[in-house]
């Protein structure tokens, strides 16, 4: 069975980032980093660290994993705590053959 992944890591922001350093909804200081985050961890080690927690809970090894999109954001929702959001979803025969004409026309 191959397995298309989805992770979205959004981070918990630090008190700097929240006027008076308080966090809570609506007090992010407009200085603030955006949304996409480049700091704290690389992206492959957190995905590999999601691949491998799952292995033989959802699915029996991470190789089954074909496609793999893996976003790190700074969290924007409520206290701006973080959370990790993972979709996976079994890929079909006609979606392999479109992934690969995909990759062999970029």
């Amino acid at each position: 069975e191959l397995l298309s992944m989805s992770i979205t890591f959004r981070l918990k922001r630090p008190k700097k980032h929240f006027v008076n350093s308080k966090p809570g909804p609506g007090r992010l200081r407009p200085t603030s980093p955006n949304q996409l985050s480049h700091t704290i961890m690389d992206v492959d080690n957190l995905a590999k660290f999601v691949l491998d927690s799952l292995n033989a809970f959802v699915y029996d090894d991470d190789k089954q994993v074909v496609s793999l999109r893996v976003v790190k954001v700074w969290d924007n929702e409520d206290e701006c705590l973080g959370s990790t959001e993972v979709m996976i979803r079994r890929l079909e025969d006609e979606e392999m053959d479109e992934l690969i004409q995909n990759v062999m026309e970029n």
